[in-house]
């Protein structure tokens, strides 16, 4: 007799056989390719996620009818503080999964294995040790406005 699936949950152990036997999804257990992503991709991903999560909160809250007592002095900008930690929050959390979308296209899946990041990685060191220093230099060339040394007529100059 065969087991007919009636749109009843799963018990945990028909969980756990499904999962299993199903290669996919054993394959995607293992493979972690967000580890591979350098830190500044990850970065600059979540960054756009909270802008855009930031301007979708703010849009939302354009559609919220205020009263005369929201309006107390400085509710403004502790509203702005709020979407703005709400916004961090939720990217933070990759709530929206707009940083997949975003790191698959500035880094491809194709790139995200061990020998890809060490190579980011060695190609950034050697960007970071060729960068010149500054230096305070002790000594300044000084130039005087309003002397003129030179005579024009030894020179060259205009007669």
């Amino acid at each position: 007799m065969t087991n007919v699936n009636i749109g009843l949950p799963l018990s945990t152990s028909q969980k756990s056989k499904t999962f299993e036997t199903d290669p996919y999804q054993q394959q995607k257990a293992k493979i972690d390719d967000r580890r591979f992503i350098p830190k500044p991709y990850l970065e600059t991903a979540q960054n756009i996620e909270q802008q855009f999560a930031e301007y979708m909160l703010n849009e939302m809250n354009k559609s919220i009818a205020k009263s005369e007592s929201d309006s107390a002095p400085g509710a403004d900008y502790y509203e702005a503080l709020k979407t703005t930690e709400q916004a961090k929050i939720m990217a933070s959390q990759n709530q929206l999964g707009l940083q997949n979308v975003i790191l698959d296209q500035i880094y491809p899946k194709r790139m995200r294995n061990e020998m890809a990041l060490r190579q980011y990685e060695m190609q950034a060191e050697r960007i970071f040790r060729q960068k010149p220093a500054i230096v305070k230099a002790d000594k300044f060339d000084t130039i005087e406005m309003g002397k003129n040394d030179s005579n024009p007529n030894e020179t060259g100059g205009l007669k």
